[in-house]
């Protein structure tokens, strides 16, 4: 499932981002202590209804255009 920017889940984790391209890598584990609280933050992060977006084909600045003809 994907999560998202490495960023974001650096941010989700509040760790910095390059230890999550370090874990991507494989050139680093997390630490055990704060993975069973990481995991539980990426779950519910996952699960949390995510806002509808907007039409693909619309702007927030369209609705103030007019056509002139």
């Amino acid at each position: 499932m994907a999560m998202g920017t490495p960023l974001a889940v650096a941010k989700l984790l509040d760790v910095q981002p390059n230890l999550i391209y370090r874990w991507m890598a494989e050139l680093e584990r997390p630490s055990t202590s704060n993975l069973d609280e990481w995991k539980q933050r990426l779950e519910v992060s996952l699960r949390a209804p995510k806002p509808a977006g907007s039409h693909p084909r619309r702007r927030a600045s369209d609705a103030r255009l007019q056509l002139v003809t």
